[in-house]
């Protein structure tokens, strides 16, 4: 009998563990960055409004992979891989804002830390708002891929949990197409040439082809591309997120802060050929 009470306490107190961890702190699942740039030159004259970005991802292709490791009796992982992580995770509850947005309001906040105009505004919280220069994105892809870890079964799966042995690891990839166009008042202005450069940037660096220079027209554009793996994360770890942020938010956002100084570097070098 005093075995099976003691048994009956550990159980009870093992449970309780879990339900302490499982009890996430609220997280950040903004995906918000900072990178620093010379502050000392100066801000590009006018307005710039960043809008919503374009959702163009594959809207259903979403699969799951068992996949058993032989060599250690009893163990195996599961993967997921998600086209939507925004609205579908397979190891961890994220309910973020859409991509569309959250993607936008981070590069917008950036942009407007770094000064490189003189006003910034974002769009979708100020739709009237009168601008020069209009950024805006196409959400390509993005790519989750959740590796979750299971030892053996029933209770034993759920004491391993608790003893902190690895549950889930990430790999998360994102492909955004990013745009500026110049906007005008009345849709002509004389100082404007129809042969003005359009700008491109990418992994491979600027180059200038094709024709801008009309209201609306594109005058730069810009590939942002990355890939960042973070793993064997336990269920505490979860819980406590990194840097206040949910996992996933977290490791998108370092993507955007090591990709994001080229990218504004690159803008800024297409405004000065204006």
């Amino acid at each position: 009998m005093f075995n099976k009470n003691k048994c009956q306490w550990i159980v009870v107190v093992l449970f309780s563990v879990l339900i302490s961890a499982c009890a996430t702190s609220q997280l950040d699942l903004s995906l918000d960055f900072y990178t620093g740039l010379d502050n000392s030159i100066k801000p590009r004259e006018g307005v710039l409004g960043v809008d919503e970005f374009i959702d163009l991802r594959p809207q259903a292709s979403t699969s799951d992979t068992k996949k058993w490791l032989g060599f250690i009796p009893g163990v195996f992982w599961l993967t997921f891989v998600s086209e939507m992580p925004d609205t579908y995770t397979g190891f961890s509850d994220y309910k973020s804002v859409p991509f569309k947005i959250s993607l936008a309001q981070a590069i917008y906040k950036n942009i407007e830390q770094n000064r490189i105009f003189e006003r910034t505004v974002f769009l979708p919280r100020d739709k009237y708002a009168s601008i020069d220069y209009r950024f805006e994105g196409i959400l390509n892809r993005t790519v989750l891929k959740e590796t979750g870890y299971y030892y053996g079964s029933g209770v034993y799966a759920w004491i391993t949990r608790i003893i902190g042995l690895p549950y889930v690891s990430y790999e998360v990839s994102i492909d955004i197409t990013l745009i500026l166009r110049r906007i005008t008042a009345n849709g002509n202005n004389p100082l404007e040439s129809p042969l003005t450069p359009l700008w491109k940037g990418g992994a491979e660096g600027d180059f200038k082809g094709g024709k801008g220079g009309f209201s609306g027209e594109i005058i730069w554009t810009y590939e942002l591309k990355g890939t960042r793996r973070d793993k064997y994360y336990n269920i505490y770890q979860l819980a406590h997120g990194k840097e206040g942020k949910h996992i996933l938010s977290y490791n998108i956002s370092k993507i955007l802060e090591e990709q994001m100084p080229v990218v504004l570097q690159s803008m800024r070098r297409a405004l000065e050929h204006l």
